[in-house]
């Protein structure tokens, strides 16, 4: 017969059957966490996967967030160093203004050479023309007819009426010419056809400047040339451009394409 604890009637259940049954409760409840844990990543992995083959399959992705970056300003171009207007639209360049007398383009070929292409300019009084680099500028001296000016070089043409003779009058003008070419020293005048006319020339050095550029004097070299016209009128014509470029075959072409008027 069963004996009873303390005489109550309750069967006594020993301490280690109270553990054991503690023991597995808490394995079943860990058993169970795990089963939820699993059960969760398996799904989490499965989900994974079926996102992975959508994507590799060209399912619909996800829109991205727009970008905040700015934009940058449209550029417009230039047109002759002029931005052209919105629209298509371009306008053409301020042309610089116009000296007295008509510029023309001079033909392939012409007096000058080089690079630059040259210009024709015609007397408004229609008396004269001859020819100079497009990018020169007018910059008449009082006492001259016109003169276009480059960096370091000019043609000026002055225009007197005389009775003397071309070589006549390049001798008696030797003063006026040393007056107005600092550093002055130049060969004697000589007889020479220009401009399909008999007339005459002077070669000289001298020291011109200051330079826009460095502002010192630059040491130049001219021709002045004389070219009779009708009337008893008489050019004078002069080529100068620094001496270490200068070219005296460029300055007969230059005094050769002047031409009187019509």
């Amino acid at each position: 017969m069963a004996r009873t604890l303390g005489g109550t009637g309750i069967y006594p259940v020993s301490r280690r059957r109270e553990r054991d049954f503690a023991s597995m409760m808490e394995v079943d409840n860990v058993t169970g966490i795990e089963r939820k844990v699993r059960r969760s990543l398996g799904l989490g992995l499965v989900t994974g996967l079926v996102a992975f083959v959508l994507a590799a399959c060209g399912g619909t992705p996800t829109a991205s967030p727009a970008s905040t970056a700015p934009i940058p300003p449209t550029t417009m171009p230039t047109t002759g160093g002029v931005a052209a207007p919105a629209g298509g639209a371009q306008s053409a360049p301020t042309p610089p203004a116009a000296a007295a007398g008509t510029v023309a383009p001079a033909a392939d070929g012409e007096a000058g050479g080089g690079d630059a292409p040259n210009v024709s300019y015609v007397a408004p009084t229609g008396e004269f023309h001859f020819q100079h680099p497009q990018s020169w500028g007018q910059t008449t001296q009082p006492g001259e007819s016109i003169r276009y000016t480059g960096r370091d070089e000019f043609i000026s043409v002055t225009i007197v009426t005389t009775t003397q003779t071309p070589l006549d009058y390049a001798k008696a003008d030797a003063g006026a010419l040393t007056a107005a070419s600092p550093g002055y020293q130049g060969k004697a005048p000589v007889a020479q056809k220009v401009a399909g006319q008999s007339g005459a020339m002077v070669a000289y050095t001298w020291q011109a400047g200051p330079s826009p550029v460095t502002g010192k004097p630059v040491p130049s070299s001219a021709n002045r040339y004389y070219i009779p016209g009708p009337g008893g009128k008489l050019a004078v014509f002069t080529y100068s451009s620094p001496t270490g470029t200068y070219d005296p075959a460029g300055a007969d072409d230059f005094a050769n394409a002047f031409a009187w008027g019509k």
